[in-house]
């Protein structure tokens, strides 16, 4: 298993909020990517250390050829810690001021990947043969909105509250992670990105780019993609291919 990574601080933003790691183990990968909000400073301070302590959980109690439920259980925990890190960093600042942060994880083994995420950072897998799936369901207000029946799948990308989380690192005392265990064949690709990739790039032509560029090429490529549509957002890219 490969990681092939990039982040951009886009066109519009002063600063990179987001935060990204891959970690190689004997066997398997660990990938994290984690989009900073809650002001420029807050934001930014929030994803690196969500980041970290997601990293350092993983690194210390990972065991090689744990099982997958396991994995998924201590993917959980990881978000967990990085939820207490970044809440206990808002209460103990001066301006106690609200911190967040997205946050989308992997640990891909050559024939499983288990999947963590809160907020709206997606996985998404490209088979061999066949389209681009989206594996992750964004903890956002529209998202629930379209689960209820109020708006259509194509309402949610213009819909004024397109961008207001309802699950996220670090806004409360605990969190709710989601996580997954997906089956991998030869020559799938993971995507995790933060939403500045996706809300530029429309997925098909994700996809798109997916199938035609050498995966050591595509971070670089999606990110000059996503600049060229706008670049409002921050784009972070990791691509993991068996």
């Amino acid at each position: 298993m490969k990681a092939y990574l990039g982040s951009d601080i886009g066109k519009t933003r002063q600063e990179n909020q987001d935060s990204i790691r891959a970690e190689s183990f004997p066997d398997g990968v660990l990938a994290l990517v984690c989009d900073g909000m809650g002001g420029m400073q807050n934001g930014s301070a929030a994803s690196k250390i969500a980041v970290a302590a997601a990293e350092e959980r993983f690194c210390a109690e990972y065991e090689s050829g744990m099982p997958e439920e396991a994995v998924c259980e201590l993917l959980r925990n990881c978000a967990a810690d990085a939820n207490q890190k970044v809440y206990q960093a808002a209460v103990r600042s001066q301006m106690r001021a609200r911190m967040g942060t997205t946050l989308v994880g992997a640990f891909a083994r050559d024939d499983t990947v288990c999947i963590v995420n809160v907020g709206d950072s997606r996985a998404y897998l490209l088979r061999a043969e066949g389209s681009l799936e989206q594996l992750t369901v964004d903890h956002t207000v529209v998202q629930l909105l379209y689960e209820q029946g109020t708006i259509t799948a194509e309402e949610r990308a213009t819909h004024i509250r397109r961008n207001e989380l309802i699950r996220a690192i670090g806004v409360s005392s605990r969190v709710l992670a989601d996580t997954q265990t997906v089956t991998l064949s030869e020559g799938d690709r993971l995507l995790l990105c933060s939403d500045g990739l996706y809300s530029m790039v429309e997925e098909d032509r994700i996809a798109e780019m997916m199938r035609e560029n050498p995966p050591e090429q595509l971070p670089e490529l999606l990110i000059a993609e996503a600049n060229e549509q706008g670049g409002r957002d921050n784009i972070s890219v990791i691509l993991l291919v068996r």
